[in-house]
């Protein structure tokens, strides 16, 4: 079938957020911003069809994951992410960050430690600050345009007794990458030996290219490893705005403790519009428009590569392997921050966020949602290759078509 992901949606009078933090210059240059992780696509048409006739139904009171609901996450889990869980490893959450929240309440202490990798998602931080925990700082290393992880500082991290929670982000934002099983049996090995609970954030996880795969992070640890699995629709069919997630918890003793706090947090029962928009995308109508999205995003990937290469070779992306957003290094054109930040949006009218959002190693980054129509990314494109060529960062005066 063919899925529509030309068309802008509008966003105006929508109260979205998005819209309402998009700048002044953009919207006057009928651009849109390419911040934040949110696709500029409707939804699944299985999806919205699903939410008109739950509205049509008329009754929207408390909602419970029934087998419906879990059967769905069940089938999704086993058909787009090669993974089989028992249902009562399921529990349902108000969202990934609420969840992170929740694990750091259960499972630490005030004044304790929680490894992160920046440049990294920066709401893991605010979710230990505001928590009153400390952030602990594992960089990822970064070489050659490319990252991996420094296992040696992990395991000096988790050698700290009152570091006692690891966040994974896989794939991981801002830079789109995808650990390999190597890395998550590393990981593994050390939270086990050190008994560090892993948080594995993958809510992009069925958004991967070229090969690459988000293998689930408890299919290494095993069922008895101390494992949390983030899984949520927001990322993959673009409903960010519903606060929604499933954790998955293959331990039963880990699972309690996460569920306790849980309800100790005020959680009391489904959205009825999510118990709708899970049990109608979790399913075969629902993957195929996944798949037809992935391929129209690596497009917009090829294209913003291509574009680099052929007419600002200073400028490059790191390897786009998961997610849909691409993690861009401005460093060769010798710009600080504010510099680069000044060009970008008021010469190229590119609305981008900043690198330095995300922690160490984000200076001279920029991260670039690609999730939109690929008329208005050309046309952006065209304003960036022309603020470019007045400052003579680009290698000609006349645009290189991207192939």
């Amino acid at each position: 079938m063919d899925y529509d992901f030309d068309t802008l949606v509008n966003r105006e009078n929508q109260g979205n957020m998005k819209f309402m933090l998009t700048p002044d210059l953009v919207k006057k240059m009928n651009l849109i911003s390419y911040a934040g992780a949110e696709m500029d696509f409707k939804t699944a048409p299985a999806i919205i069809d699903a939410l008109v006739e739950r509205a049509r139904n008329g009754l929207l009171g408390f909602t419970l994951a029934d087998e419906k609901y879990l059967s769905g996450v069940q089938w999704w889990m086993k058909n787009m992410r090669n993974w089989e869980i028992e249902r009562d490893w399921i529990v349902p959450t108000y969202g990934t960050i609420h969840s992170v929240a929740t694990a750091i309440r259960a499972f630490t202490k005030e004044g304790d430690g929680v490894i992160v990798q920046p440049p990294v998602y920066n709401r893991y931080e605010q979710a230990v600050r505001r928590t009153n925990r400390e952030i602990v700082s594992n960089p990822l290393i970064y070489r050659d345009g490319k990252y991996s992880m420094d296992f040696d500082d992990l395991e000096r991290c988790m050698r700290v007794e009152k570091n006692r929670l690891f966040i994974l982000c896989n794939p991981h934002n801002p830079i789109a990458k995808v650990w390999q099983r190597s890395d998550l049996e590393k990981i593994s090995s050390l939270a086990q030996r050190y008994n560090v609970l892993v948080f594995s954030d993958e809510i992009f996880g069925e958004i991967t290219f070229n090969g690459n795969s988000a293998i689930p992070y408890s299919t290494v640890a095993g069922k008895e490893g101390f494992s949390v699995v983030a899984t949520s629709l927001g990322k993959v069919f673009n409903l960010t705005g519903v606060n929604s997630a499933n954790i998955v918890i293959p331990d039963p003793s880990t699972r309690k403790r996460f569920r306790i706090q849980r309800d100790a947090d005020h959680y009391g029962s489904i959205d009825p519009m999510v118990h709708a928009a899970v049990c109608a995308g979790y399913g075969p109508d629902g993957a195929d428009w996944v798949r037809e999205m992935r391929e129209y995003v690596w497009e917009n990937v090829s294209i913003m590569k291509d574009f680099f290469t052929r007419n600002i070779p200073a400028v490059t992306m790191t390897e786009v392997e998961g997610s849909f957003v691409i993690w861009i290094d401005w460093r060769r054109l010798k710009l600080d921050d504010e510099e680069l930040h000044s060009f970008l949006l008021n010469e190229a009218y590119l609305d981008l966020d900043r690198g330095v959002n995300y922690g160490e190693g984000g200076k001279g980054f920029t991260r670039m949602n690609i999730a939109a129509p690929r008329r208005k990314i050309e046309e952006s494109l065209g304003f960036l290759f022309e603020a470019a060529a007045r400052r003579g960062y680009a290698v000609s005066e006349t645009l290189n078509r991207w192939r």
